[in-house]
């Protein structure tokens, strides 16, 4: 298995495709138009920011300034590093989830857990950063290579575990290949996968996509429990065995010519 490097995420950091979204608008399946991003902030972490965290083991005041001024205007974020989230963090915390547990509960636990990835000030933002594997093997990487940048990105809080269903999508060639259930446990065996709404929405992605020339790509989306005909985005990654494939074993994904449906 490819392990972890910053090269390998590069090409599908947030910065590369924001500015994608800035006047773009999706369809349904009945002609209904809307937005299906959630809006970021991002915020550069420069090499001199960098050196400064490594060496002092906190932000900078002028880093520190201009986050503040974002909790002005919200009070809650989810926040993460150009390539990866401090999710890594929810392994070391006291709410253990168990795989015998009825997914109701594991859902219920899960709820609770990501709490601690919720930001509300700087303090918030530093503890994450020390204590994420994740996000400081990505700042001693961005340290090595001044010529690639980094950034703080912010997104409001808005928690969907349990009001809606994730999904990950997998595209090859410019085709989508593949469709799963994002992180399955916390779903019902008699869950269903929307296949033609989902494909109606990634056919849009893929155009969208390829203006910045990427054709392999795995991308991960949502629908709301209560709004089933509208598919948001959340993120691209890099297709390859470092991510995640949940219910897909990785080589039959990988050489596939076909679209694969699996919960």
């Amino acid at each position: 298995m490819e392990e972890y490097s910053v090269d390998l995420f590069y090409d599908y950091t947030i910065d590369k495709y924001v500015h994608l979204f800035d006047d773009f608008q999706v369809s349904t399946i009945k002609d209904e138009y809307y937005k299906c991003n959630l809006d970021y902030t991002l915020i550069e972490f420069t090499p001199l920011e960098i050196k400064y965290f490594i060496r002092n083991n906190t932000l900078s005041k002028y880093i520190t300034k201009k986050i503040n001024k974002l909790f002005e205007f919200k009070k809650e974020y989810f926040f993460k590093l150009s390539n990866r989230s401090p999710k890594d963090i929810l392994e070391k915390g006291k709410l253990e989830i168990l795989d015998d547990d009825h997914r109701t509960v594991k859902t219920e636990k899960k709820i609770k857990q990501l709490n601690i990835l919720k930001i509300t000030n700087i303090d918030d933002i530093i503890y994450l950063i020390k204590n994420s594997k994740r996000c400081k093997e990505d700042i001693l990487e961005y340290n090595k290579d001044i010529t690639k940048k980094l950034y703080l990105v912010f997104q409001e809080w808005r928690p969907n575990l349990g009001k809606s269903v994730e999904y990950r999508c997998f595209i090859n060639n410019n085709k989508l290949i593949g469709i799963c259930l994002y992180k399955p446990e916390y779903y019902s065996s008699r869950s269903i996968i929307p296949v033609e709404i989902i494909q109606h929405f990634i056919n849009q992605m893929l155009q969208l996509f390829q203006k910045i020339n990427l054709d392999r790509y795995i991308l991960d989306c949502f629908i709301f429990n209560d709004n089933p005909n509208k598919v948001y985005f959340i993120e691209i990654n890099p297709f390859n065995e470092y991510i995640d494939t949940f219910s897909f074993d990785y080589d039959i994904i990988n050489k596939t010519e076909y679209l694969l449906i699996t919960l």
